[in-house]
């Protein structure tokens, strides 16, 4: 299989089927993260964004997301000077408020690939010859980071959960990066405080890609 085909088969499989691929390609027994490390959080931009009106809740394939969601560019801009490695960066806030939870689901990007190697005309970067790289669950052949930044200290009641090596623990700054291709998790609040994480999405390049790849 290449990239390309992986982004078909993902763009092929029907709301309702989702779960039941989670459940397939989820391996309980690989690390489901790695905690890189810590970074300084922009806290005069988060809180304006907190400030402002929330954004749209999404749904996505096989899971309704159960928080809030902000896109800014002053984000992007942040997350690409934050972390020089990564290219195609995205990034957003997620808001969770007290009482919302979301079902165990993977995050297999299947839509950020498409929108990274398909043609556009926004004069945004694309790289289509992605699409040729031997990939698949098993062995992957593109290095995606997908990385949870916490914007607060948690509090108790605060959950983002993980099979293996289990929920994360963090304060604020903390780093995780999520398993793309094995990592099950899930997200609740039961405490009384909002739970703010920034999400960053991007792609590691270079010649020795597949050696970093968590699989």
């Amino acid at each position: 299989m290449n990239l390309g085909e992986y982004i078909d088969w993902h763009q092929s499989i029907e709301f309702e089927d989702m779960y039941t691929q989670y459940q397939k390609i989820h391996n309980p027994n690989v690390p489901g993260y790695l905690l890189p490390g810590k970074v300084e959080i922009p806290d005069d931009l988060v809180n304006a964004l907190i400030n402002r009106d929330p954004g749209k809740q999404p749904e996505w394939l096989g899971v309704k997301s159960n928080y809030r969601v902000q896109y800014d560019d002053r984000l992007v801009e942040w997350a690409k000077k934050t972390f020089p490695n990564l290219q195609f960066v995205k990034c957003r806030l997620q808001s969770q408020k007290p009482g919302e939870a979301v079902r165990e689901h993977m995050d297999l990007l299947g839509n950020y690939l498409r929108g990274v190697t398909d043609p556009r005309e926004d004069n945004k970067p694309h790289a289509p010859w992605l699409r040729k790289l031997r990939h698949s669950i098993e062995k992957p052949g593109i290095d995606i980071h997908q990385l949870l930044i916490a914007c607060d200290d948690q509090v108790d009641g605060q959950v983002i959960g993980f099979y293996n090596p289990g929920p994360w623990n963090w304060k604020k700054g903390d780093i995780l990066r999520i398993n793309t291709w094995r990592g099950m998790h899930w997200t609740e609040n039961k405490s009384n405080k909002i739970r703010h994480i920034l999400k960053v999405t991007g792609i590691e390049l270079g010649m020795k890609k597949e050696n970093h790849a968590i699989a």
